[in-house]
């Protein structure tokens, strides 16, 4: 915009000029970009600034799968992907079949996904067209222990850290592989993979994250009192980060942590809270006890117990403990809690598993 000479300086007269049409040309990611010379230098900041922004979201995208984990690096060098050459790709022409799969059976491998045997199969297809990998063996060892077949499980998650000494540093992979260390008796692996885990717990789907922290703190707490304030703790963040029924049954584990530590009146305290009369209810359910790890069904004995003396039905709750103590494994380190519950009086042990299975008085 210009003034006119001797014009006055409140009429403005507008020099049009002819329109140049201005287009930017993408190079490469990492090549330097090519600008016109008498481009304004405000326009090469922000174009720069786009490219930029561009360059970071492709990197985010190629590093991330399907699931939220780490993408396996050998589908980097798919046609049209970074860093990818012709030698590259002709080294494995059925790679992006191969990565298809992959993805597929990633996408499948959600909290309660009823296609986890998809996976499986899926996973053992992508093995057989490139070997050696270690996605497919994650992949699979993580659907294995969803279906609950841990020993299996624990072959194919050998197999992919094997492979991959990082394979299962992903949060989801971390809780497969606690989960099938516990199921499968490695006991100190499983609390290892637990402590590594846990403090991460907040990227994990909600779903997952109530399983973590309920297998975590129950399996702390199974190696007996040095174990119990490491429990507590965990079954407190649960009740913090978990939600609905997950949630109510950390409360309920926490109030036999805290019973078991001599803390009777917090114990008491936190039972009023959530209430004693939902006790049989949430420690039943299939969720729970598979959530709760090996001792599940063993240890939900032991809550309910607590929430009938709290309700009052002492003659059910010694019946409860003395049930416990028949069927829990020999050598319990809380064997004698239990019996200082049931006080010495021999009721039957049928009666306690009765009231497990219907939250009233035998």
């Amino acid at each position: 915009m210009h003034f006119k000479p001797g014009a006055e300086a409140h009429e403005p007269a507008i020099v049009r000029s002819e329109p140049r049409l201005m287009t930017y040309d993408v190079a490469p990611l990492g090549s330097p970009r090519q600008v016109a010379p008498d481009e304004p230098a405000n326009l090469r900041v922000l174009a720069s600034l786009a490219m930029l922004d561009v360059a970071l979201w492709l990197a985010l995208l190629g590093s991330v799968g399907p699931n939220g984990g780490a993408r396996p690096a050998e589908c980097n060098v798919l046609p049209g992907e970074h860093g990818a050459n012709v030698w590259e790709r002709a080294k494995i022409p059925d790679l992006r079949r191969y990565c298809d799969l992959v993805a597929s059976a990633s996408a499948k491998l959600t909290p309660g996904s009823r296609m986890v045997l998809d996976v499986v199969r899926l996973s053992d297809e992508a093995e057989a067209i490139v070997p050696g990998r270690p996605a497919p063996m994650l992949l699979k060892g993580r659907a294995l222990a969803d279906l609950d077949r841990f020993a299996e499980a624990r072959v194919a998650l050998d197999a992919a850290k094997s492979r991959d000494a990082r394979a299962l540093d992903d949060p989801t992979a971390l809780l497969a592989w606690a989960r099938t260390l516990a199921f499968t008796g490695d006991a100190a692996g499983a609390r290892e993979a637990y402590r590594a885990l846990l403090p991460r717990a907040d990227v994990l789907p909600l779903a997952d994250r109530g399983v973590a922290y309920l297998g975590a703190g129950m399996l702390a707490m199974s190696t007996g009192p040095a174990g119990l304030a490491e429990a507590i703790a965990i079954f407190r963040q649960a009740r913090r980060d978990s939600q609905d029924l997950l949630r109510a049954a950390a409360t309920l584990c926490l109030v036999l942590a805290l019973d078991r530590a001599g803390e009777a009146g917090e114990s008491a305290a936190v039972l009023a809270e959530e209430g004693a009369r939902e006790a049989a209810s949430v420690m039943q359910d299939a969720r729970v006890l598979h959530a709760m790890g090996k001792t599940g069904a063993t240890e939900a004995r032991a809550v309910l117990a607590l929430a009938l003396e709290a309700g009052g039905m002492r003659d059910a709750a010694r019946a409860a403990w003395l049930g416990y103590i028949a069927g829990g494994p020999s050598g319990s380190p809380w064997e004698a809690h239990a019996r200082s519950h049931a006080g010495g009086h021999a009721q039957p042990a049928s009666a306690g598993r009765h009231a497990l299975d219907t939250g009233r008085h035998p």
